[in-house]
């Protein structure tokens, strides 16, 4: 049975109290979204969605049952339906005090913390040997998704990563694994930083270098404060990971392009970049069955730096990468990053018509990563080309992606650069 009007105005008004504000503007449909999903990424309820439910714009048409039993569960009851149960047999002046969610049974995305904090340290004890430090499938994804749930809900407890710190061996598979590509604003860069003193490898050194490089060139810090993360790399690596010498010449990509520096060097680096596109089979063997691992860490650097050479041998590199690719073997997050890679590669190269394809095929609101929230400018600002009818919609919420990660680099490059152009050429 559908909802009533009045039975709509009571949930809403529930939802506010749970997330603590009265909805009242697009901004806080914005941040109760980012709540919702936090509470359990697998029932996002877009911002248009939560306009329309709380009445800030006119409702043409019914909720969905999924949208129901999400913000009913958001305050603390099993479904809908469980909701409308209780709101029925209580008075509406009694309706005040709601189920307290830690009594419910949770999902890895709405466990409270100290149950995530309690189960980080019995994983810690279990391994804590680093001659049998090994994980199959299973634990990895269980850690994986707990680990993500810490960095996505922001309550990043640094007493916990104190305890991490004292194995090393964690501490390096942590930060490798599950790099803070987000939160290099907040607490990523010291953890890098943490990161880069205990480095031992020239790998490791060139990995926490140029993860701090790009959170740097990602907040919009000056070259000069950048350029002693760089490293050299005189030739490409076999034994380095493609993805790691990647990032390094990409970021360089791009500082040549916005710094007077002397063009035989800017040459050396692109030559490096083009030579790593078009041979990375060659190269690294051992990793190109995986992903196109280089071309995936290059192709944004070369977008900022507008590089069009390189740009359309990007584009071949995945293209052929995934020409290649055993259809039950790919990973949806990793298809979801080449393809908003691939739709700013054609947009850079005038193909806007593959490009809005690619962004239609994108299941935004169920994508999650290390990046999301960075990968979320990228998103917005292509929305609002190619979804003029919600562009108004697209760049606050590009802008807020922006304030949420603090990349004001990124966002300057992505709207002045990038989209300045498109938008005139389309003028």
């Amino acid at each position: 049975m559908a909802p009533n009007e009045v039975q709509i105005h009571r949930l809403a008004q529930d939802v506010g109290h749970a997330c603590g504000m009265d909805i009242t503007c697009t901004k806080d449909c914005q941040v109760l979204s980012d709540q919702l999903r936090t509470f359990d990424n697998r029932y996002p309820v877009s911002v248009s969605t939560l306009r329309r439910f709380f009445g800030l714009v006119a409702n043409q048409g019914k909720f969905s049952k999924t949208t129901l039993n999400t913000l009913a569960r958001f305050c603390g009851y099993m479904s809908f339906d469980g909701w409308a149960l209780q709101e029925k047999a209580s008075a509406p002046s009694a309706r005040t005090a709601l189920t307290p969610r830690a009594t419910m049974h949770y999902p890895v995305q709405a466990k409270p913390d100290e149950v995530m904090k309690d189960e980080m340290r019995r994983f810690l004890k279990d391994h804590a040997d680093p001659e049998h430090f090994r994980l199959n499938a299973k634990q990895f994804n269980a850690f994986k998704d707990s680990w993500f749930e810490l960095y996505r809900r922001g309550t990043f407890n640094m007493k916990l990563w104190g305890e991490v710190k004292t194995l090393p061996h964690i501490h390096r598979f942590v930060v490798e694994q599950f790099t803070p590509l987000d939160f290099m604003s907040s607490f990523g860069h010291h953890m890098m930083e943490e990161y880069l003193a205990m480095a031992e490898t020239r790998e490791q050194k060139l990995f926490g270098r140029g993860v701090i490089a790009s959170g740097m060139v990602a907040r919009g810090k000056p070259w000069a404060q950048i350029v002693p993360y760089l490293s050299r790399l005189e030739e490409l690596s076999p034994s380095h990971h493609p993805l790691v010498q990647a990032r390094q010449l990409g970021i360089a990509l791009l500082m040549h392009s916005e710094m007077d520096t002397p063009q035989e060097e800017k040459e050396r680096v692109r030559k490096l970049c083009l030579r790593g596109l078009q041979e990375d089979v060659q190269i690294w063997p051992q990793w190109s069955h995986q992903s196109c691992h280089f071309a995936f860490n290059l192709a944004d650097w070369a977008t900022l730096a507008k590089d069009l050479e390189i740009v359309q041998v990007c584009k071949e590199n995945i293209e052929r990468f995934r020409s290649t690719q055993d259809l039950y073997c790919r990973d949806e997050r990793i298809d979801a990053i080449l393809d908003i890679r691939l739709m700013w590669l054609a947009m850079l190269l005038g193909d806007f018509a593959s490009a809005k394809q690619y962004f239609h095929a994108l299941e935004w609101n169920s994508f999650h990563t290390m990046e999301t929230r960075a990968l979320n400018i990228w998103v917005q600002a292509a929305r609002a080309y190619f979804v003029p009818e919600e562009s108004e919609l697209a760049v606050a919420e590009f802008y807020h992606a922006g304030m949420l990660t603090g990349y004001k680099g990124f966002v300057k490059r992505i709207s002045m650069d990038l989209m300045g152009p498109i938008y005139a050429g389309n003028a």
